[in-house]
């Protein structure tokens, strides 16, 4: 049995986070667990954003977890904390304002974050994004409220949210970016089948162009392609995949790439330290290569085998679940998108 005064910190409220702590509170009955998330509300479904904006779901519906279920486990939640950095030589997270937490064994497991595209960073202003529950909550009136839309970019969440402006009676019009899959790219192919697919929605479709500019009018927006094309506009939203969340570990000795590198058992290269989620870069010992492994049912298993090996277990994270999603009629291998669906 672990020592009494261990403190594993999970940082991260996901699917990945809080199947580590389920682990780790079956397993280990007397530690402190805490997660730390920097968001305000607690587990929720992310793919379900897009019903909550339309009123097809309640708030309560959309949460996994309750504040009293964390209570019930024994297990601590800080919300609406973010963690600035970390020290490993001191096993010390620094969050916002210098606070000081110390831990014993440490989970990473802090998600991912829009991408904006670099030629977009001086719009970023300008563009609303349906990543978290934080964004939605901002923007869900106004869009019950507003008429028209522009979404920039495209990927699996920009296409529900497509859907979801349709069937709300919206005027939308989407540019579609072939590098919104980013790390997987679109060909000529997979985009006509895309805008092929698309086309029985109510929405002007732009493809082969790019944004211009955007200006802020009176509360409204004009956006420019550099085609040519002028769209007045209510809202602008960007969709171009995700990001890892992982500023707060840089400088940390921790080994990073795209995300955070870890082995075959979620182990980084510091003792005591694991990562797991779409976070994390896994080392595949077959291809000699780290991939990411995404998924609702991948990152449920990950915060498993993450917890169970930080309690000293040996066990080899294998993919699970969907590895193809269908994109509108064309089938694209995982990215950064979480998917709580069965496979298809």
């Amino acid at each position: 049995m672990m020592p009494f005064n261990d403190h594993y910190v999970i940082i991260g409220n996901g699917p990945a986070g809080n199947h580590a702590a389920i682990i780790l509170r079956e397993k280990d009955k007397e530690a402190k667990i805490t997660i730390i998330s920097d968001e305000c509300v607690p587990y929720y479904y992310k793919p379900k954003l897009t019903d909550f904006i339309a009123d097809e779901i309640a708030k309560e519906d959309l949460m996994v977890s309750f504040l009293d279920s964390y209570k019930a486990k024994d297990i601590r939640i800080r919300l609406g904390q973010e963690v600035e950095r970390i020290d490993p030589e001191s096993k010390t997270l620094f969050l916002q304002h210098m606070e000081k937490v110390y831990y014993s064994k440490l989970i990473i497991a802090s998600g991912s974050r829009a991408r904006l595209l670099p030629p977009m960073s001086c719009y970023a202003n300008h563009l609303k994004f349906v990543t978290s529950y934080t964004d939605v909550i901002e923007v869900k009136e106004e869009i019950k409220k507003l008429k028209s839309f522009f979404i920039f970019g495209g990927d699996l969440v920009g296409f529900k949210f497509l859907r979801m402006l349709n069937s709300m009676d919206k005027t939308v019009t989407i540019l579609i970016c072939p590098n919104a899959f980013w790390p997987y790219n679109l060909t000529d192919d997979m985009l006509a089948q895309i805008t092929e697919s698309l086309s029985k929605f109510n929405a002007d479709i732009i493809v082969k162009d790019d944004i211009s500019t955007i200006d802020e009018q009176n509360g409204s927006y004009r956006v420019k392609t550099q085609k040519g094309i002028e769209k007045n506009v209510d809202m602008v939203f960007s969709f171009n995949g995700l990001n890892p969340n992982i500023e707060f570990a840089k400088g940390s000795g921790i080994d990073i790439d795209h995300g955070i590198l870890v082995n075959e058992y979620l182990k980084t290269n510091i003792d005591g330290i694991y990562a797991c989620g779409s976070c994390a870069q896994i080392y595949h010992p077959n291809i000699r290569s780290y991939t990411t492994s995404i998924g609702w049912p991948n990152a449920v298993v990950q915060g498993e085998v993450a917890a169970f090996n930080l309690l000293g277990d040996h066990k080899i994270m294998e993919s699970v679940g969907r590895k193809y999603f269908d994109l509108e009629g064309v089938k694209i291998k995982t990215t950064w998108w979480e998917d709580i669906d069965d496979e298809s």
